[in-house]
């Protein structure tokens, strides 16, 4: 039976596994590698290294944080670009099928351990409803997933790219000094490891009350939200860093909650990524339920859909898998 390579390709990891096709879903890979991006100069250095330590799968499909157009996928957040056709026949894979990060992530859903996921919100769940992603990381991705007569039809989409719309007038400025900045604001620029150091710079300006010490560091760090995110959440938390975080969350809760009245996800709104499942168990979700629910006629409504925070750190992997099983095996079984 042949093999599949199944891969998560971020805008700061890349997560790289081989699966043999005839042993069950979840069983383990027979090789897998995570690395860091920056480490490398293209996905083909990073794609190498891994083939070079295994022999090469016959099918591989790959999330991609980019739009994925004729094969070919810039990446949103990086400037690699990763072309089907050029693997293919640089690597020697049969066929490779490259697919957007949050269609994989969506692709997991139906497949997640119960364990693997943190319940914010309750809610009613309604089978076969439709179930949503939001999944701030590196950028803001946005999906979902269909399902019908135990078929699954799952769609990433662009939809953190929408134009940010301020809820208050702490907001409003943010905005303006976000706007004095970027030609377009969009909720990926604030609801993201890319927007929590934009927040941060705004309450900075706005003249916030913070540890100057802790400023300091983090104004001096390669990548700052790691350091932001500590600040808020350690034992004596620094309070601009505390604030930043919970501005990140109501806005994040805003556009969780535009997204939920857009696809009415009865089956669930599933929030990915990898900011927020490190820290769970340290912050109240509080100003993100708070601006979820806050839809004027539509409140009820929004404490109606379950909420629930991906905790499985490799779901969008595994989502990479699912959809590669699914369009490969069925290609296979038909050719014997």
């Amino acid at each position: 039976m042949p093999h599949l390579l199944a891969a998560d390709i971020g805008g700061t990891k890349c997560d790289l596994a081989i699966f043999d096709l005839s042993q069950k879903q979840e069983a383990a890979p027979v090789c897998r590698i995570r690395y860091r991006n920056r480490e490398f100069q293209s996905f083909d250095g990073i794609l190498s290294d891994f083939l070079s330590n295994t022999e090469t799968p016959e099918y591989g499909c790959f999330g991609v944080a980019a739009v994925v157009y004729q094969g070919t996928a810039p990446l949103t957040n990086s400037n690699w670009t990763i072309s089907q056709n050029e693997l293919e026949q640089s690597f020697g894979l049969k066929e490779i099928c490259l697919i957007n990060d949050l269609t994989a992530l969506c692709s997991a859903l139906p497949f997640l351990p119960h364990n693997s996921l943190h319940t914010i919100q309750q809610g009613a769940v309604q089978e076969n409803g439709v179930r949503a992603v939001i999944a701030p990381g590196t950028g803001l991705g946005e999906g979902f997933l269909v399902e019908h007569n135990s078929l699954f039809f799952p769609q990433g989409s662009e939809g953190g790219h929408c134009d940010f719309a301020p809820l208050n007038y702490e907001q409003t400025e943010l905005l303006g000094y976000m706007r004095n900045r970027h030609a377009a604001v969009s909720y990926e620029l604030l609801c993201s490891g890319v927007g929590i150091p934009n927040i941060f710079d705004y309450l900075v300006a706005s003249g916030g009350d913070g540890h100057q010490d802790q400023i300091d560091r983090i104004n001096l760090a390669h990548d700052r939200t790691p350091q932001i995110i500590t600040g808020a959440t350690k034992k004596s938390p620094c309070p601009l860093c505390r604030k930043t975080l919970s501005l990140f969350l109501e806005i994040l809760g805003a556009e969780a909650g535009n997204l939920s009245l857009k696809l009415y996800p009865t089956a669930g709104l599933f929030i990915g990524g990898g900011i927020l499942p490190r820290i769970a168990d340290k912050i109240s979700f509080t100003p993100f339920l708070d601006a979820f629910r806050k839809k004027e006629k539509m409140h009820s409504l929004m404490k109606r859909f379950p909420i629930h925070l991906i905790m499985k750190k490799d779901a969008a992997l595994l989502g990479a898998l699912c959809y590669g099983r699914q369009r490969f095996l069925t290609r296979i079984e038909q050719e014997v």
